[in-house]
């Protein structure tokens, strides 16, 4: 049997490749970062106004705390966390896990608002910002009225960090996300910002928080395909 020779693939007989790269939704990514700090300064600053309306404080620390010196070199590191989480949307190629995790800090601080106002603690460190870190590093020097001076327990900076190093898992090593996020907990003693109690309310928040992420990435995925 004599096989005729074939022809060579031809514009008409190869296959069409074709490689879609999606860009990062960058304007979703915006509003979404938008809306939690919206979001973020309407309950946080509630929350703080009415706290500051205590007369009485409660000092709930230990006398050693009070004398712990005032740690200048962790501030960087401290304050990394807040850019941290205003970047963090703009690390995800979609939109949906960026909606999940900032939905995961805004219910957060929902849960933690109303402890700020019906524990009311009085630091007790001994340093010379009367105020707190926020007052004397940021506020004070722009003129403006102190809206972190009373959220004390729990700890955001703590919730905040952990569920960082568990949401960013896609950016970098587990060797470099869960040093950090200890690191920041730490630092929030260091900077004379939180006592042990608010520390240990932090790590609480997110121990019983953080099953909420993957299941609200669901959540906005759904909601995207039944749109779509």
């Amino acid at each position: 049997m004599v096989q005729l020779p074939q022809a060579a693939p031809g514009p008409d007989t190869m296959p069409v490749m074709t490689a879609t790269v999606k860009a990062r939704p960058w304007t979703m990514l915006t509003l979404i970062t938008l809306a939690y700090a919206v979001g973020f300064s309407v309950v946080w600053g509630g929350a703080h106004w009415l706290t500051e309306q205590h007369a009485e404080r409660w000092p709930l620390y230990f006398d050693w705390e009070a004398q712990l010196p005032f740690q200048a070199w962790a501030l960087p590191l401290y304050f990394s966390m807040d850019v941290v989480v205003m970047i963090a949307p703009f690390l995800f190629t979609r939109w949906q896990p960026a909606a999940a995790l900032m939905s995961l800090f805004f219910i957060q601080l929902c849960i933690a608002a109303p402890s700020f106002v019906v524990v009311p603690i009085e630091p007790g460190f001994i340093n010379d910002m009367p105020t707190g870190v926020w007052g004397a590093w940021l506020f004070e020097p722009l003129g403006l009225h102190n809206m972190s001076q009373y959220n004390h327990t729990p700890s955001l900076h703590v919730t905040y960090a952990l569920t960082l190093a568990v949401g960013l898992k896609h950016v970098c090593s587990p060797w470099v996300r869960w040093p950090w996020a200890i690191a920041v907990c730490c630092t929030t003693l260091l900077v004379h910002e939180h006592h042990l109690i608010c520390i240990g309310g932090g790590l609480l928040l997110f121990a019983v928080t953080i099953w909420m992420r993957p299941r609200l990435e669901q959540w906005f995925t759904a909601r995207q395909m039944a749109g779509s």
